[in-house]
């Protein structure tokens, strides 16, 4: 266990870390430059700066530290900015997913905003190093490693009964689906024997799932927040990791544009859902070869529509206030009041309909439909261009979610493996703060009442 508790050799000293962020600073003001040089507006210039710079952030991080908060600003910025761009300066829109305000009032709303919340994450959120977390454990705690597999039984058990269970236990079944992560996590961070096998399998179930309802969001999302935990075994290099990005980024923007017809295919004929059906809609959706998509109205809109989240932010911004005034910190009140009630099994906001994207944009949508209007959207319901210090003050409650757990691993370091779960929705661009604060909340409390049960009652230690 000695060599294992002194492996320190990819801990980097402050000067590297501080040569990286002046690295990934001058990249994206560089990318900035040249955008507004070749006729881009400043504002939006600045929001794909402020991508590239989320980008390299969150390759550099991981395989380091925990890259919780890259990861939030990566996703935010992709939906937020550089959606909003290829609609605006490529016409990547299709009739129902549009841009409902000229570009210079959502710009001047969006970057700015984006700007506070990303460096106050980026200022505030604690460093977390993956060696320093192995070491901590190794040296004082004997972890139960049949503790780890009973973990990974727990989830994979949960993620079969999911849709068998009472509406009232799917938010806890669900969490529960996700210990399977949580458990590969502990695998892979303590180097035990078969941890590249029984991660492979919790990556099979996710896609399975995936394939079966066309829903990828759940994968694409554990895929980026366990990568860290990956790098970091792997011993990769910087250039090695951002060459493996742009190749699973085109991946992901492959499987984009071929899950449309895939999910019209598996509608008609549920009974050829599968992984070769996936296969051929992406083979005959190539992007490199398919004609259908140098049409930019039809072919880049459709791949644009799941990126873009501004256009959600833009309908709000045309609603509000010509239409409803703005809430004036309502939601805000209401979302917080939600998550603190005692009914914290329950995940309330499993709708199929969202009230607030109807209620906030005048816009209807089909009943088999659900939009988020984001956290984003939400400050301006609430303070319009005030909401901007808000983005700011939401940027530095996550950092300090993460500083509450960064205090609670004194005592229990490997509650820093359950900080991915944690944020599993919080990671996300298009969650309203209702779910993204149920989440943390009652994540948070189910773990807690993890650790009591099995320090207290089985006398385990996870």
């Amino acid at each position: 266990m000695s060599n294992i508790a002194n492996d320190t050799n990819i801990r980097r000293s402050d000067g590297a870390r501080k040569t990286g962020q002046i690295f990934q600073l001058l990249v994206g003001f560089s990318t900035s430059f040249i955008l507004a040089a070749s006729g881009v507006e400043i504002l939006p210039s600045i929001g794909l700066g402020l991508f590239v710079y989320s980008t390299l952030w969150f390759v550099d991080t991981t395989g380091n530290e925990i890259a919780i908060a890259p990861v939030v600003s990566m996703i935010a910025t992709a939906q937020w900015a550089v959606g909003p761009y290829l609609a605006y300066y490529h016409d990547a829109v299709t009739l129902k997913y549009r841009m409902y305000v000229p570009e210079d009032v959502y710009f001047e709303f969006v970057v700015p905003a984006l700007l506070a919340m990303v460096f106050a994450m980026r200022i505030f959120s604690p460093k977390i190093n993956i060696d320093r977390v192995r070491d901590a454990i190794f040296s004082s705690h004997n972890i139960s490693r049949r503790s780890i597999y009973y973990l990974f039984i727990v989830g994979a058990v949960a993620d079969f009964s999911i849709f068998s269970v009472p509406n009232s236990l799917k938010f806890v079944t669900f969490i529960g689906s996700q210990f399977v992560f949580i458990a590969s996590i502990y695998m892979i961070v303590l180097r035990m024997k078969y941890r590249w096998v029984f991660l492979a399998v919790a990556f099979t179930m996710a896609a399975s799932s995936s394939i079966e309802f066309s829903l990828f969001h759940i994968l694409l999302l554990w895929s980026t927040l366990i990568a860290s935990y990956i790098c970091a075994e792997l011993r990769l290099r910087f250039t090695v990791k951002l060459a493996i990005f742009v190749g699973l980024l085109l991946l992901v923007i492959q499987l984009q544009a071929a899950k449309a017809e895939y999910r019209l295919q598996i509608h008609a004929n549920p009974e050829s859902a599968g992984i070769g059906s996936l296969i051929d809609s992406m083979v005959e959706n190539a992007l490199f070869q398919s004609s259908k998509f140098s049409s930019t109205v039809d072919g880049t809109g459709i791949l644009n529509a799941r990126l873009n989240q501004g256009w959600i932010i833009s309908a709000i911004m045309n609603y509000m206030p010509a239409v409803r005034e703005f809430e004036n910190g309502g939601t805000i009140l209401d979302a917080i009041e939600e998550s603190m009630l005692p009914r914290f099994l329950v995940d309330k906001k499993d709708v199929n309909i969202s009230s607030s994207f109807m209620e906030y944009t005048g816009l209807l949508v089909s009943r088999d439909t659900s939009f988020g209007i984001s956290v984003l959207g939400e400050s301006w319901v609430n303070f319009g261009e005030y909401g901007i210090i808000f983005m700011g003050l939401f940027g530095i409650f996550y950092a300090n979610v993460l500083r509450a757990i960064v205090f609670l691993s004194r005592n229990y370091p490997t509650v820093l493996f359950w900080i991915p779960l944690i944020f599993l929705q919080g990671a996300k661009a298009e969650t309203e703060l209702v779910i993204v604060l149920n989440h943390i909340i009652k994540s948070g409390l189910l773990v807690a009442g993890l650790y009591f049960f099995c320090y207290k009652v089985l006398g385990w230690r996870i």
